[in-house]
C-alpha cells in the first residue's frame, strides 16, 4: 500500500508523459513551420521540469508562469490559493482553482510535487544536509543506411551522439555540461582534435544575498515581450488563447539544450535592490558561424549548425557578436513596468545581398541597439500588457495585449502589434505571423471557454498586413489565419478536434508571364482519441490537409500509438500512413522518443512509418531506453537528394539512451 505522501506525490501513468506529449503534439505540429526551435527547446526545459518537479506549495508566481500553458492570472490564483488556505494535501486540491481547466489541471500536475511550504532557500545554507543531485544521460542514433555524402563529402561518421551532466545542490546551485556531435561531423579527425564539434557549459546560482540569480557560461538572456531580446520560447498564436501575452519575468535562464543558435556567453546577474525592484544585466562574447562575401564581410549568417563538410567547415566560427544589456523592473502588487536596453556588436559589418527587392531591409552593419518599456497591469480578471521597443534609427515596433476572464471558464485575448520594416534587433523573438520583429501590422483575436459538460473550446482569428516586399512576394501583402479546436475527457477517453485555416498572398505568374499576387490557402483537420486505463493506452489520430494555389494538393495521415506503462518498464508501438499529393500538403506528427530528444518530421509522399521504443528502470535513479523506427516510402527508390540521399526506398534508426540520477 502507498503511503500518504506517496499518494499525494506519484501521478497516475496517464497523468506523465502520455499527458504532456500529447498536449505538445496538439499545439507543436501546426507550428512547427514558423517555430521549430522554439518547440524543441521547450520540449527539453517540459522535460528537466518532469525530472525535478515544483512544489507547488513553495513555487512562486515567477516558477508557475513558466510553465508554457499557465497564464498569470492563474499562476497567481495557484499562489494566492495557498497563502490563503495553507498547504496543498493533493493534487486534487488544484480543482479549486477556478481559473484551471480540466485539462490544465492534470497538464499541471505533471509539473508539480507536494511538499512542505517553506522560503527560498540561500545558496549556502546553514542547514548540516545538503541535498545533491547528479544526472548523467548518454544517446546515440545508429542509422542502417548510408547517406550518398559520406563516400566523399562528409568528414565524420554517420552516427549521432551526445552527452548531457547536470549537478545541483539545494536547488540553488546548478552546473551543467553538454556535449553534442552530429552525424557526418568529424570525431577526433580532421580540424576537430578535441572530440565533440559541440560543447556548452553553465553555472547558475540563486538567492546568494542581494544576488536573486547568477549565469556563468552559456545562458539565455528574455524580457518584456520579446521586441528586444528573447531567448526563451516563443511559442505562436495557439498558446495566447491560454496564456495571454504577458512580459516576461524568468530573464536569466540556463541554456543545457544542444542547440548551438539563441544563446548569450558571458555573464548574467539579476540584483534584487529592493521589494519591488529588480536590475538585471549581462554580457556576452561568443562566435557565430557565417558566409562571408570576398571583401570578408557577412553575406548571412547560418544557424544550422552542421560542420560536415569543407563548406560548411569554412563557415564555423568565423564571426563574432558582443553583447551587453540590461533590464530594470519595477512590480508591485498588479502593476509592472520594466526596461531594456541591449548594444550588439559583429566584429565583421553585415552585408547582406541586395540584388532582390525583399533584401533592402535586412540589417546591414556592425553595430545595433535597441531599447523598450513593457509594462502590465491586472485588475480581477481584466490583464493589460505590451511593450514597445526602439532601434537607434528610431523606427518602432510595439505589442499590446488585452486579456479578459468573462466568467472563470471563459476568456478573449485581443492582442494588437506593429513591427516597422525598419526596425532590426538581433535578439528579438515575438509574437508575429511572419516569423519575424519586422515588417508586420496585426490583429489577433483569441478564445478560451470551458462548458459547464468539462468542453473545452479554443480558437483564434488572426489578419496581418506585411508592407514592404517579402521572399516570393513582390509587393504589400496580407495572411488570414484561423484556428478552432475541442477537447473533451470522457472517462477513460480523451477526445480532441480541431481545424486550422492559413491563407497567405504570394507571387503567381500569369499565362503572359507577369506576376501579381494570389491567396495561398491551407486547410488542415485533425481528429483524434486517446483510450486510458492507467497501464494500457492507445492513440488514434487522422489529420486530413488540402493546399491550394495554383494546384489543389491534398494529403492524409493515420497515426496510432499503443503502450504499456508499468513502475520499471513500459513500451510503445507507433504505425503511421501517410499520402499526400506533394510536399505543399506535408503533415507533422509527434513520435515518443529517448529523454531530451524531439521527432515530429513532416511526411509527404505516400508511405508508412512504424516504431517501436522501451524503457526498462533496472534500479532507481537509472533508466535504459531503446527505441528502433523504420520510415518506408511506396512511390520513390530514393529519399533525399544529393549529399542526403539513401538509395533505399526506407530508412531505419536504432536510438539508446542511458541516464542515471544519483
Amino acid at each position: 500500500m502507498e503511503t500518504l505522501e506517496e499518494e499525494t506525490n506519484s501521478t497516475p501513468a496517464e497523468t506523465t508523459e502520455e499527458i504532456w506529449e500529447r498536449w505538445f503534439a496538439l499545439y507543436a505540429q501546426e507550428e512547427l513551420d514558423d517555430n521549430a526551435d522554439s518547440w524543441e527547446d521547450m520540449h527539453d526545459a517540459l522535460q528537466e521540469t518532469i525530472a525535478k518537479p515544483l512544489n507547488i506549495n513553495a513555487a512562486t508566481c515567477e516558477q508557475l508562469e513558466a510553465l508554457p500553458f499557465l497564464n498569470s492570472i492563474q499562476a497567481n490564483d495557484i499562489v494566492n490559493y495557498i497563502r490563503r488556505y495553507g498547504a496543498m494535501k493533493s493534487k486534487k486540491e488544484l480543482v479549486a482553482i477556478t481559473s484551471l481547466d480540466e485539462y490544465r489541471r492534470r497538464l499541471l500536475e505533471c509539473f508539480i510535487t507536494i511538499g512542505e511550504a517553506k522560503a527560498p532557500t540561500t545558496a549556502f545554507p546553514e542547514k548540516k544536509h545538503h541535498q545533491y543531485t547528479n544526472e548523467l544521460t548518454t544517446f546515440v542514433q545508429i542509422p542502417t543506411y548510408t547517406r550518398k555524402g559520406y563516400n566523399d563529402k562528409y568528414y565524420g561518421p554517420k552516427y549521432k551522439h551526445w552527452l548531457k551532466y547536470t549537478f545541483s545542490c539545494d536547488k540553488s546551485i546548478k552546473f551543467g555540461i553538454t556535449a553534442s556531435q552530429d552525424a557526418g561531423e568529424p570525431f577526433f579527425s580532421r580540424y576537430n582534435n578535441k572530440g565533440y564539434d559541440y560543447y556548452s557549459a553553465y553555472l547558475l546560482i540563486d538567492n546568494l544575498g542581494p544576488v536573486k540569480r547568477l549565469a556563468v557560461g552559456r545562458y539565455k538572456f528574455s524580457s518584456g515581450l520579446g521586441l528586444v531580446v528573447n531567448q526563451g520560447f516563443n511559442l505562436g498564436k495557439m498558446m495566447m488563447t491560454q496564456t495571454f501575452a504577458t512580459p516576461s519575468k524568468n530573464v536569466i535562464k540556463q541554456h543545457s539544450s544542444r542547440s548551438e543558435q539563441n544563446y548569450m556567453q558571458g555573464v548574467a546577474a539579476s540584483l534584487k535592490i529592493s521589494k519591488s525592484l529588480i536590475f538585471n544585466a549581462f554580457i556576452s562574447y561568443k562566435h557565430l558561424d557565417a558566409t562571408l562575401n570576398d571583401d570578408g564581410s557577412v553575406a548571412t549568417i547560418t544557424t544550422s549548425g552542421y560542420h560536415r563538410t569543407e563548406k560548411e567547415i569554412e563557415k564555423r566560427n568565423n564571426t563574432a557578436m558582443s553583447t551587453a544589456g540590461a533590464h530594470i523592473a519595477f512590480d508591485l502588487a498588479s502593476l509592472h513596468v520594466g526596461v531594456t536596453a541591449v548594444a550588439t556588436h559583429y566584429n565583421r559589418p553585415l552585408v547582406p545581398n541586395t540584388s532582390a527587392i525583399y533584401r533592402l531591409i535586412y540589417p546591414q552593419g556592425n553595430d545595433f541597439f535597441n531599447a523598450s518599456i513593457d509594462y502590465s497591469v491586472t485588475r480581477r480578471r481584466l490583464t493589460f500588457s505590451g511593450e514597445t521597443a526602439t532601434n537607434r534609427k528610431g523606427k518602432i515596433a510595439t505589442l499590446n495585449s488585452l486579456s479578459y476572464y468573462l466568467t472563470p471558464h471563459l476568456s478573449l485575448t485581443l492582442i494588437h502589434r506593429y513591427f516597422s520594416y525598419l526596425y532590426h534587433s538581433p535578439h528579438s523573438n515575438s509574437f508575429s505571423d511572419g516569423g519575424k520583429t519586422q515588417n508586420e501590422s496585426g490583429v489577433f483575436l483569441g478564445l478560451w471557454w470551458e462548458t459547464k459538460g468539462g468542453l473545452v473550446v479554443d480558437g483564434y482569428l488572426d489578419i496581418a498586413y506585411f508592407a514592404f516586399p517579402r521572399y516570393k512576394v513582390s509587393a504589400s501583402a496580407y495572411s488570414l489565419d484561423t484556428y478552432l479546436s475541442a477537447k473533451k475527457r470522457i472517462d477513460k477517453w480523451t477526445m480532441v478536434a480541431k481545424y486550422r485555416m492559413r491563407r497567405r498572398q504570394k507571387d503567381f505568374t500569369l499565362d503572359n508571364k507577369q506576376k501579381t499576387l494570389a491567396w495561398e490557402t491551407t486547410h488542415r483537420t485533425t481528429i483524434g482519441g486517446e483510450w486510458n486505463s492507467g497501464k494500457w493506452y492507445s492513440d488514434f489520430t487522422a489529420t486530413a490537409t488540402v493546399h491550394c494555389f495554383d494546384t489543389i494538393s491534398r494529403g492524409a495521415l493515420l497515426s496510432n500509438e499503443t503502450g504499456l506503462n508499468t513502475k520499471r518498464f513500459s513500451i510503445a508501438a507507433t504505425l503511421k500512413y501517410f499520402s499526400t499529393n506533394d510536399y505543399d500538403s506535408r503533415l507533422y506528427s509527434n513520435e515518443r522518443s529517448p529523454l531530451y530528444t524531439f521527432h515530429m518530421p513532416a511526411y509527404y509522399g505516400n508511405g508508412m512509418r512504424y516504431a517501436l521504443i522501451t524503457k526498462w528502470k533496472p534500479w532507481q535513479g537509472a533508466t535504459l531506453t531503446a527505441k528502433a523506427g523504420t520510415t518506408r516510402y511506396f512511390d520513390r527508390d530514393t529519399i533525399g537528394s544529393g549529399a542526403e540521399q539513401i538509395d533505399e526506398s526506407s530508412q531505419c534508426d536504432i536510438e539508446l539512451q542511458i541516464n542515471i540520477k544519483l
